[in-house]
């Protein structure tokens, strides 16, 4: 049986091979050629029975096991040579028709390479963004948590309309009038009104498209988990058609690369990151390509039209997505304002932006945030600002000599720059954060402990730009040079304003390096495109060569090529590529670089230990959805109040949207208070309701002269730091609290280490699951004094009781009672201590989440 399927298909992969050399051959061929050829297969078709008889000489049950195996259409157990030969005849004659009347497709060889190309540039974005799912299979981060619910929301909505057969479409109205009461608690939280709601729609609508539509298996979670990584990778491909308008097919591609392996946005639209950037730069490429296209005069006006409403509503559309989206549109009307001194014929022009940023006004106001308001927003003042000059300007042309048109334009900028002030002056202009402020003045800080507390707002330094980019920093300042010789240019110009100002902005926070990353892929893509030409010119090479080319040009030729290719990995190699090495004291700088080999925040529970894959989180919130009343109110720092509310499926105060600094300097004081003023404080948050504080401590068990201690802080190359929970976050509880440092915290340089005050009479202190012990200074002694180092001046090490125990226990008197703690906390034991060689010796870790009930 398995001979004969394996003959089947043998021979039918012989006659499709002889069709194909069939069809190869030139159509010259004679009549005689013909049957020649059909002789050929019927002799191949012959032989397949001798081939059948030596295996079927078991007689007729072997026959019958013969007539039904897949082989059966190719060889007949009945029949002749010459009705085989016949047969065939008949297999191939359609197929010849079908060839005469179907005229394949030519395919250009250099379109061929351009699409294998981009085939392994989208298979490169979709393995590095795919990368931490070793880790575990969850949403990323805090936000997408609360962006999953948001539109699991909508999608729940959408099929009880439909099930009530109303039609679907009408549940998601629901949407807009949504108080969710179980975040900050009492008040709650209008949803559409404080919310990124664009993305809550997209995800929600291509999840219900792509599971009515094309069947598709698989939950709300797991889909919205997927999302960003193909949203990236679909990116880097649309920035190769964007590129390739702007530079040509060497600079799309290079520019895809960049798109494809850029840190930045890698780390800010991996496995999980259902956020807002992933679809907002995917929506601002989609907007820039269609909008560049609108300068083609040959184009038809209502195709123009058509392409300016999709590109001004995908513009739009990224501002509900993205709160940093806005840059966009500030982006677009700087190229408006650009635009009249160029040259360039606007009479065809001005209406067509006019109507591009009707569009995206439209649809930014098609949700409530940014709503109508975008008209006063500083965006949409800077969007119209330079459609109404661009209008202006072209009226201008009626009555303004050519001569003195210049002069005009500079006149009429002067102008709106006037009025923009006074505008600004009277306090018409709306939207202007702290953070805005800072964006657009990077030097600008408020100083607010809240804005300053979040890792994202850190100011990127020097180094981040070199780690992530390296040479594609220079591409990028030759590109903004070629792009500035070819200023008259209109997709030059484009290339400019978003390269220049992507780089401004992105040194305001470090969220926003993803616009260096945008900047850098325009002006790179020039920059190695027209450094590639001038190395190595393309052109056709002629018969009749006049004069021999130099075998010195030609080898030089090839050194720049393997010497730019080796620039450009050199830094991949590092800090791109996923390293599978261990990390040692040896080689940590290199398997620690790469952004792609990063576990999703609830796998790491947002520790220093970004590479593994830790339990505590994800047990105690299933602890907590599992062991705590359905109405129980968690109280915890903000930082975990998504997770609380979704996984946890509990009521919080507080959460990552920071709606309240109010609430939130309350629950840094109560933190900072003793036990009576703590617990009266989570009762009233509670309202009457059951009420659970939470704390997530990181730290290690060492050694110190054989004795195990306890401490707040994790091994760092040949020193501790702090691992990343609530330990790293006390000062912001004592600072937005508005509380006096020095009281609760050694001052600097420590800043660090808890006073005894705080260990004795705050609910921070006696929380921690151990007891203070003393102070390990340099020399890895036990000291009771504090004491900073007389050469280094290095504060030391606060050392507390091995084994862990509870100041409220699980069955004390209260105000408190442990009521659960995460497994690691008990991981860690003297049997597995290992030497430092510093006389300190580490024990292991732990990450423990620490569930305390209001009694």
């Amino acid at each position: 049986m398995r001979v004969n399927l394996l003959l089947g298909f043998s021979l039918r992969a012989i006659l499709i091979a002889s069709l194909h050399i069939r069809r190869k051959s030139s159509k010259r061929e004679s009549s005689s050629s013909e049957a020649t050829y059909m002789n050929w297969i019927a002799l191949t078709v012959r032989t397949s029975f001798h081939v059948r008889d030596l295996f079927n000489h078991h007689g007729p049950k072997s026959r019958r096991v013969n007539r039904n195996s897949l082989s059966a259409y190719l060889i007949h157990p009945d029949e002749s040579a010459s009705q085989a030969s016949k047969r065939a005849r008949k297999l191939v004659s359609p197929l010849n028709l079908v060839r005469k009347l179907v005229k394949r497709p030519t395919v250009p060889r250099r379109g061929i390479m351009i699409a294998l190309v981009l085939v392994c540039v989208f298979s490169v974005a979709i393995i590095m963004r795919a990368f931490p799912a070793k880790y575990g299979f969850f949403l990323n981060e805090f936000d997408p948590y609360y962006d999953y619910k948001a539109a699991n929301f909508i999608v729940t909505s959408f099929d009880n309309s439909w099930k009530s057969g109303g039609g679907g479409f009408p549940g998601l109205l629901n949407y807009f009038s949504w108080t969710d009461t179980t975040t900050w608690f009492p008040e709650g939280r209008q949803v559409a009104q404080t919310s990124q709601d664009g993305l809550h729609f997209a995800g929600a609508l291509l999840y219900i498209l792509f599971r009515n539509v094309f069947g598709l298996q698989m939950t709300l979670y797991d889909f919205l988990v997927l999302l960003p990584v193909f949203l990236g990778a679909f990116t880097a491909i649309i920035f190769f058609f964007l590129v390739r308008r702007i530079a040509g097919e060497a600079a799309g591609l290079f520019a895809s690369i960049i798109i494809a392996v850029s840190p930045p946005l890698i780390e800010r639209g991996n496995l999980g990151w259902f956020k807002s950037e992933p679809l907002a730069i995917l929506l601002f490429a989609s907007a820039s390509y269609i909008f560049l296209t609108l300068f083609d005069k040959e184009m038809r006006p209502g195709s123009r039209t058509l392409r300016a409403i999709l590109a001004g509503f995908l513009v739009g559309y990224a501002n509900t997505s993205w709160g940093g989206a806005l840059y966009f549109s500030v982006a677009f009307g700087l190229v408006f304002l650009i635009l009249p001194f160029l040259g360039v014929d606007l009479s065809y022009l001005a209406p067509t932006i006019l109507i591009f940023t009707v569009s995206a006004l439209f649809g930014s106001a098609i949700f409530p945030r940014p709503g109508v308001g975008i008209v006063t927003n500083p965006a949409g003042l800077a969007l119209i600002g330079g459609t109404l000059f661009v209008l202006v300007a072209q009226w201008s042309k009626s009555w303004v000599k050519p001569s003195e048109y210049l002069q005009t334009l500079v006149k009429i900028l002067f102008g709106f720059v006037l009025a923009g002030l006074t505008v600004l002056s009277f306090g018409f202009v709306g939207g202007l954060s702290a953070r805005y402020l800072a964006a657009v003045f990077p030097w600008y800080r408020t100083g607010n402990p809240l804005v300053e507390s979040v890792a994202e707002h850190f100011v990127p330094a020097g180094s981040d730009y070199f780690s992530s980019y390296l040479i594609i920093l220079f591409f990028g300042v030759f590109g903004a040079i070629v792009a500035l010789r070819r200023k008259d240019s209109i997709p030059m110009i484009y290339a400019l304003v978003i390269g220049l100002t992507g780089l401004y902005v992105s040194a305001a926070f470090s969220r926003l390096l993803v616009y260096s990353s945008i900047a850098l892929a325009l002006l790179a893509g020039i920059g190695f495109a027209e450094l590639a030409f001038a190395v190595v010119k393309p052109g056709a090479v002629p018969l009749v060569k006049k004069k021999p080319v130099s075998a010195t040009k030609s080898e030089m030729r090839v050194v720049y090529s393997i010497a730019l290719v080796a620039l450009i990995a050199f830094p991949a190699s590092i800090y791109w590529i996923p390293n599978p090495a261990q990390c040692t004291s040896a080689n940590a700088y290199v398997c620690d670089q790469s952004p792609a080999d990063s576990g999703v925040s609830l796998s790491n529970g947002g520790t220093v230990f970004s590479r593994s894959q830790l339990g505590d989180w994800v047990q105690a919130l299933q602890w907590m959805r599992d062991n705590t009343p359905k109405n129980a109110v968690i109280i915890s720092w903000w930082d975990y109040g998504y997770w609380d509310n979704v996984m946890g499926n509990r009521t919080t105060v507080a959460d990552n949207a920071t709606l309240n600094g109010t609430r939130i300097a309350q629950i840094g004081r109560m933190f900072m208070s003793n036990a009576t003023v703590a617990a009266t404080t989570a009762k009233g948050l509670a309202h009457g309701r059951p009420a659970y504080v939470l704390l997530f401590l990181v730290g290690s068990l060492i050694s110190v002269s054989g004795q195990a201690f306890y401490v707040l802080q994790v091994p760092a190359g040949a020193g501790l730091t702090a691992g990343g929970g609530d330990e790293s976050k006390k000062q912001w509880f004592i600072r937005i609290g508005n509380l006096t440092e020095s009281k609760y915290l050694f001052p600097q340089p420590d800043d660090f280490n808890l006073t005894p005050f705080t260990l004795q009479d705050t609910i921070f202190g006696q929380m921690l699951p151990f007891q203070f012990e003393g102070y390990i200074n340099s020399a890895g002694t036990l000291t009771q004094t504090y004491q900073l180092d007389n050469r280094s001046g290095a504060p030391p090490i606060q050392a507390f009781h091995y084994p862990y125990n509870f100041h409220f226990s699980e069955n004390g008197p209260g105000p408190f009672r442990i009521a659960y703690y995460s497994p690691s906390l008990t991981a860690p034991t003297t049997g597995t201590c290992q030497s430092t060689g510093s006389g300190l010796g580490y024990c292991g870790s732990f990450y423990t989440v620490l569930i305390y009930q209001v009694v």
